[in-house]
């Protein structure tokens, strides 16, 4: 299965809010084991990012990218903030 050009760039801003939210945590602005954990947030934020881009070109934020493509990003997102917080 090949990724279209949304979908790269849906799993790339996936790394980006991994990276930010390891920032986060490292910073002490969230709390590794806190009531909203940081895979959390990063899920959270990979829908707004949907919510927005779909909002941006009109479209259902559904179709804008697959599933495979929103798994390949949480996962990235997370394997970020775990490697964040081990080596950073």
């Amino acid at each position: 299965m090949r990724l279209s050009r949304n979908e790269l760039l849906f799993v790339a801003l996936g790394a980006v809010i991994g990276a930010v939210v390891a920032y986060a945590v490292r910073a002490g602005l969230v709390a590794p084991n806190g009531a909203l954990p940081p895979f959390a947030i990063v899920l959270i934020g990979l829908g707004l990012v949907e919510l927005v881009a779909g909002f941006a070109t009109g479209r259902s934020p559904g179709t804008l990218v697959g599933m495979p493509a929103r798994f390949l990003a949480f996962v990235a997102g997370v394997c970020i903030v775990l490697l964040g917080a081990k080596f950073a």
